[in-house]
């Protein structure tokens, strides 16, 4: 009986070591199956970072690039300025006599055109020139019509005299020139006073203070109209900088979403008690009228005279989706790959960046399309 189940015991063994032996031979070494899917899984990354683009989405993407080179990046100084009007382009309207406002015709913030009626007045002063200005002219009139031949010298001189007398007396009391003619041809009083002031310019208009049936003396700002094509921007600045800011080659000037170029055209020659800085003084186009006084912008003053180093534009650097910066690299094979960098400096629209090479082609402009259509395809844009 012992022999027996010794006998089973052994058969039991034989088997469940032949079962160990096949189940080993069937495993993969852990460090062996570890190596295989990291390469693996390197080598799917690297395939899926890489993206190409035929011409025709390159060309209507307005997708270019640049072979990074050693650039010297500009010297930049940050401070704050106020929009100002530019006061060359400026006019103040205002009545030349004492007047009573009869009626306004524009108003605060309207663009008005040269030419364009502002205000009704009405004064003593003016009706009686208006009178004299008729009976003078109609005397003018007749003495020119008879002739020197048939006036006497005297006459035609003091018709002459007179005439131009009244006319200038008019013209000095702001009556305009149209409203002149027409009381010529006419000679006759409508409305006895009251004359008209129209814009000297096209603008808009700034201020508007007073109201209507209020006296007014001759030299009271009524309106004044400011052209916005271009304004000033005043800044401020401490000794230490003026110079460097009053040298520079240009400035930029960004205010919300605006962003605009602007140059030196003067500095003040006096610093403020108060602050003990000295004024420095820009003019900007502003056609699109996305300035306004009273604003308060930042200015970046830049001039040449930086060191070397990599420079790209600040378009071409973008986020991404884990907060990197990242810009694209071009291989020889023209397919667009998301690189890594960092950025060591920061001056008008440019950036010093570290991370790629001397060169290498990199993506200047359409970047954001590059990465869409990388996130369109699932790709991922971050450089592993």
């Amino acid at each position: 009986m012992r022999m027996n189940m010794k006998k089973i015991y052994n058969i039991k063994l034989v088997i469940l070591l032949g079962l160990v032996t096949t189940i080993s031979s069937n495993i993969v070494p852990y460090t062996n199956f570890s190596t295989a899917f990291a390469q693996e899984e390197e080598e799917h990354e690297d395939n899926e970072e890489e993206i190409s683009l035929t011409p025709e989405q390159i060309l209507s993407a307005g997708i270019t690039t640049k072979t990074m080179m050693l650039n010297s990046i500009e010297k930049s100084l940050q401070t704050t300025g106020e929009v100002k009007a530019n006061e060359y382009e400026s006019v103040l309207i205002t009545p030349r006599i004492s007047s009573i406002v009869i009626d306004r015709h524009s108003r605060l913030g309207e663009r008005v055109n040269e030419g364009q009626l502002l205000i009704t007045l009405f004064s003593v002063e003016m009706a009686s020139a208006q009178a004299r200005f008729i009976n003078a002219s109609q005397e003018w009139d007749r003495v020119k019509e008879l002739g020197r031949e048939v006036v006497a010298a005297k006459r035609f001189v003091q018709a002459e005299t007179d005439y131009r007398e009244i006319l200038a007396q008019l013209m000095a009391y702001g009556m305009s020139d149209i409203d002149i003619d027409k009381l010529y041809k006419t000679g006759t009083l409508d409305k006895p006073g009251e004359y008209e002031l129209y814009a000297p310019q096209s603008g808009t208009i700034s201020s508007d203070d007073f109201l209507i049936g209020a006296m007014v003396d001759a030299g009271t700002v009524l309106f004044k109209i400011i052209n916005e094509e271009t304004v000033w921007i005043e800044s401020p600045l401490p000794s230490s900088q003026f110079e460097d800011a009053f040298n520079a080659t240009r400035a930029i000037i960004k205010i919300d979403e605006f962003i605009g170029e602007a140059r030196v055209i003067s500095a003040g020659e006096t610093v403020d008690e108060a602050t003990r800085r000295r004024n420095i003084r820009l003019i900007i186009d502003n056609a699109d009228h996305k300035l306004h006084p009273g604003q308060f912008v930042d200015v970046e003053f830049l001039s040449p005279g930086g060191d070397d180093g990599l420079i790209v534009p600040k378009d071409a650097v973008l986020r991404s989706p884990d907060g990197d910066w990242l810009l694209f690299v071009q291989d020889e094979d023209g397919g667009f790959l998301p690189r890594e960098v960092e950025i060591l400096n920061s001056s008008g629209d440019q950036y010093e960046i570290s991370g790629v090479a001397v060169g290498e082609n990199i993506v200047i402009t359409g970047a954001f399309f590059i990465q869409s259509e990388l996130a369109k395809s699932g790709f991922s844009v971050h450089n592993h």
